[in-house]
């Protein structure tokens, strides 16, 4: 089975394992009654407060069209380099790697030219600016069931359903009466002429969609295959 994904309408999880709740609903072409539960692990939420590569840089004297110098795409290459390595751990918020980042960045402003605009730290203008970031985990594994006549649906959270912690607080989320609707990869693209939400009505529904870009099982088509377009991604 492909990985599904719900709305966000009903991924907002608690810090309390979340009360089973009742969604009548319709399921592509099957229009039997069902129910949906969904119980949730703890939730936590952590505070961050640097911002990746953000280092706020201004330009000493601008150079005249006589100063520039030729651009250098094997410079351009090398940075890329080094900064996709291994070596930088992947460069995650508030992680040893994004540190390393920064560092670098800064690093290489300075050996610009450039000069600091960032947040003033007794009287000396930095290279970063501090902003806070939110960070929500599940530190327990969800469950999902669809409940059908026959029987529960189990459905295995990061495989068939993609359950996310919540960002606000809120302890649980009912929905009562709001149909499951199935709107294929969730994409709307003009460009490639594409539009899985074409005709539909999506207001006050639940949408389950698939994960990955429209043509991904083919190889090739609209959207490059295997690629993975920013439509594919679980954003």
């Amino acid at each position: 089975m492909r990985a599904l994904q719900l709305s966000s309408r009903i991924t907002l999880v608690s810090p309390k394992p979340m009360k089973l709740f009742p969604v009548p609903s319709v399921v592509h072409s099957m229009h039997a009654p069902r129910t949906l539960a969904c119980t949730l692990g703890r939730a936590i939420v952590t505070s961050f407060r640097w911002l990746s590569a953000s280092a706020i840089a201004l330009a000493a004297v601008p150079l005249s069209a006589q100063q520039t110098p030729a651009f250098d795409t094997g410079r351009l290459a090398r940075h890329v380099q080094t900064l996709s390595s291994d070596a930088f751990e992947g460069r995650a918020p508030a992680s040893r790697g994004e540190q390393m980042t920064v560092d670098y960045l800064v690093k290489e402003f300075q050996a610009a030219g450039l000069q600091p605009g960032g947040d003033v730290v007794n009287g000396q203008r930095q290279w970063t600016q501090k902003v806070p970031l939110l960070k929500s985990d599940l530190v327990s594994a969800p469950t999902v069931s669809v409940v059908t006549p026959t029987g529960p649906l189990n459905l295995v959270q990061g495989e068939q359903v993609a359950v996310r912690s919540p960002t606000n607080g809120q302890q649980q989320v009912q929905l009562n009466g709001a149909p499951i609707i199935f709107a294929g990869y969730g994409v709307s693209a003009p460009e490639r002429q594409w539009d899985d939400f074409k005709g539909q009505d999506v207001k006050g529904k639940i949408l389950v969609v698939l994960v990955n870009d429209p043509d991904f099982d083919g190889g090739e088509g609209q959207f490059g295959g295997k690629a993975m377009t920013y439509y594919g991604r679980w954003t």
